[in-house]
């Protein structure tokens, strides 16, 4: 099981990895391209049925003058999951000294439900959860999910369920293009394929960086195979560029990298090798 709860530094920034639900489970789906043979050697198992520890993730950062909260987590509904730590982010954010006032930005990397779930406070009639929050997200992922194209994506309900009263609301801001300066410290990157407007998170503080890879990666296997596709990307092709996208700024940057799925605490660096990538574990 992955742990609940890790925090790190980052130059001056605190950033704590929190779980809204830890399973171990299969990883069987998110490496199409490859025969199990491949990725199961590559994961470190020995049948594609066989259970991993799992993450459904958020992060926690502070030192720069904000709490920003990246990504929301399953919501109370996680509870239901029957699994540690399911539907508790809230919890998870009281044992980092944070209250849910306290957060004043929340970033979406994109809105799966397991990822914007806490949007809302189902336990509170559906009340804002995060009160003084401004949510940020690329216009690309707020057009697709409230609008035809996603009609029939099963997931459209809780997406659209979970971000069109903060809209509504007025407590949405979108940008557009490749690349947002949200603040000094903390980038949002186009990374289309998962979804149409996913991004990666890139901090920076005393020049040291994190990259937050959202869905591009559910294992640190994908930054060396960026052609194994979880089945449920929306657009193969342009995932596994985005991958190689951010690969190649985690290895010129130095960065350390992790992500919402991965089990707390995973961080490593993405090295050329000849031919590609390798995934280094701190």
């Amino acid at each position: 099981m992955s742990r609940l709860l890790e925090r790190f530094t980052l130059g001056a920034l605190e950033v704590v990895a929190l779980s809204d639900g830890a399973p171990d489970r299969s990883l069987d789906g998110f490496f199409d391209g490859a025969a199990p043979a491949e990725w199961t050697r590559a994961v470190g198992v020995t049948s594609a049925a066989d259970a991993v520890p799992f993450n459904f993730g958020s992060f926690l950062v502070r030192g720069d003058g904000h709490t920003t909260l990246i990504d929301t987590g399953f919501g109370a509904h996680g509870r239901s999951l029957g699994v540690p730590g399911g539907g508790e982010l809230l919890l998870r954010l009281a044992e980092a000294g944070a209250r849910r006032e306290d957060v004043d930005r929340v970033v979406h990397t994109h809105l799966h439900v397991d990822h914007c779930g806490w949007n809302l406070d189902d336990d509170a009639g559906g009340a804002i959860t995060f009160p003084n929050a401004t949510f940020h997200l690329h216009a690309a992922e707020l057009a697709y999910w409230t609008g035809p194209a996603s009609d029939t994506n099963s997931m459209a309900a809780g997406a659209r369920g979970r971000i069109n009263p903060l809209v509504a609301a007025g407590r949405v801001q979108t940008f557009e293009g490749s690349e947002h300066a949200l603040y000094e410290t903390l980038t949002l990157l186009h990374t289309p394929g998962h979804t149409p407007g996913h991004v990666a998170a890139l901090l920076s503080s005393q020049g040291q960086h994190l990259v937050v890879v959202g869905d591009a990666a559910h294992h640190p296997v994908h930054f060396e195979h960026h052609d194994w596709v979880p089945g449920v990307d929306v657009d193969p092709a342009a995932s596994a560029r985005s991958r190689g996208l951010l690969a190649a700024l985690a290895a010129d940057r130095d960065a350390l990298v992790t992500g919402g799925h991965f089990p707390i605490l995973s961080l490593g660096h993405v090295r050329r090798v000849e031919g590609g990538y390798r995934w280094q574990p701190v």
